[in-house]
């Protein structure tokens, strides 16, 4: 399973009557990336008040004000582009993908380069709700998103502090090596769930 990696990939073709583009990340069959899954710069979330499904990944909460600029505007052939998956391959079929990178942690979900992202689970009651929104308040990092997880009930502010540092830690850990790998212009594995 691949599910959650996270890989540096290199486009192969974009097929605009499809708003979709073929990615190489190394796997026997290329991955695809369909327009709704590709953020721009200034994409905006929204508050997401729900649990996510796949721990923060996927399309279901993106509000896309940009989602009429065609995909061929966005992806050239070779450009090398950060994805994660977020489906695995079936058959003759390869890999889906999104750009929205999203690191879930035991008690939070780190959404990085998205800082409109933020949220938490409606599983929990009110009051907790209320509690833990003012600790997500204080601690969230200015350039990403978080989303509060069911799992956080009852945590106290120093375990929810500690699970977010862990995650920025692992994200700048994943950034590093992405530059490392667009050097080398060539399909890399950076993170595997």
């Amino acid at each position: 399973s691949i599910d959650g990696n996270i890989y540096l990939g290199k486009v192969q073709n974009v097929l605009p009557g499809m708003e979709a583009a073929f990615v190489d990340i190394g796997t026997p069959k290329n991955a695809v990336l369909y327009r709704a899954d590709v953020v721009l710069e200034g994409d905006q979330h929204g508050d997401a008040e729900g649990e996510l499904p796949n721990a923060g990944r996927g399309r279901s909460h993106r509000n896309n004000s940009n989602s009429s600029i065609r995909i061929e505007h966005i992806l050239k052939n070779s450009q090398m582009t950060m994805v994660q998956v977020t489906k695995n391959p079936i058959m003759h079929k390869g890999a889906r993908l999104t750009q929205e990178v999203s690191l879930a942690g035991r008690f939070v979900v780190l959404i990085p380069n998205q800082p409109t992202t933020y949220g938490i689970s409606k599983r929990l009651p009110d009051d907790e709700r209320r509690r833990l929104r003012r600790i997500l308040d204080a601690i969230r990092p200015d350039d990403a998103g978080l989303i509060v997880r069911t799992a956080a009930e009852g945590a106290t502010d120093d375990e929810l502090r500690r699970d977010m540092l862990r995650l920025v830690e692992q994200w700048n850990q994943i950034k590093e090596l992405s530059e490392r790998a667009a050097k080398a212009k060539k399909p890399t594995l950076l993170y595997r769930e």
